[in-house]
């Protein structure tokens, strides 16, 4: 079967705010510290070096979601999981916005990804637009894709 490519929900007005801080912030003390830099100071470019890989690997993260009728593919630069839609208990839309803990991964920066409440996976750009997939074992993962109705309509073929 022809695996088939969701689009990517475009991310909602809380995200790009936070995007736009935080790697506003992030720029700036880049540029400052290039501009007010002294010889002899090694910390300097750690700094800088940590702040880039923070902005480029959090954009890297930005999940393309694929189908095949068998399998969703959530795939970006780090991570290719695997979802087998036979092993998937429920499908549902999850507009809810609630407080969540992130364990482990990015929390606004472009989106939300990695570890949330506890051992959830997050792939989400667009919290208003989540879906939620609870497998039979137990695990949720969470992912936007920009038309959610369709996406759903097609995992229940």
């Amino acid at each position: 079967m022809m695996m088939k490519e969701f689009q990517t929900a475009k991310m909602d007005s809380m995200t790009k705010i936070l995007s736009a801080i935080f790697g506003g912030i992030c720029v700036g003390a880049i540029v400052m510290l290039l501009y007010f830099r002294k010889s002899g100071e090694p910390y300097m470019w750690i700094t800088i070096v940590i702040l880039s890989a923070a902005l480029v690997s959090s954009y890297l993260m930005i999940p393309k979601i694929f189908l095949n009728g068998e399998i969703i593919n959530i795939k970006n630069i780090f991570v290719n999981i695997k979802i087998p839609v036979a092993d998937i208990h429920t499908i549902e839309k999850y507009e809810r916005i609630g407080f969540n803990i992130r364990t482990f991964g990015v929390g606004g920066l472009f989106g939300y990804f990695g570890y949330f409440n506890g051992n959830d996976v997050w792939y989400v750009t667009n919290i208003r637009k989540k879906i939620k997939i609870t497998m039979k074992s137990g695990k949720i993962y969470m992912i936007s894709p920009e038309n959610a109705d369709e996406f759903i309509s097609e995992i229940r073929k």
